[in-house]
């Protein structure tokens, strides 16, 4: 599976891809906001979630290892 067919999955398909597949690497908080990073064989997708009112906001599937910055202080290499 390539990132733009994840982000073609309707979003109840696409999480539960991540939930039975793919494999959690660190979270972050800023704001409101909880973001979730998983890998996905061979990508990475981000969820965007408004932890106030509990509401996803956003799913996104990358593979540019430049979008992992803000997550280093967490990842444990």
């Amino acid at each position: 599976m390539q990132p733009a067919d994840f982000s073609r999955l309707p979003a109840n398909q696409q999480l539960d891809t991540l939930y039975f597949t793919g494999d959690i690497l660190a979270n972050r908080y800023e704001e409101e906001n909880i973001f979730l990073l998983y890998n996905l064989r061979d990508f990475y997708v981000e969820l965007r979630y408004d932890a106030y009112n509990s509401k996803l906001h956003q799913v996104t599937a990358f593979r540019d290892t430049a979008k992992l910055e803000p997550y280093l202080p967490y990842l444990a290499i």
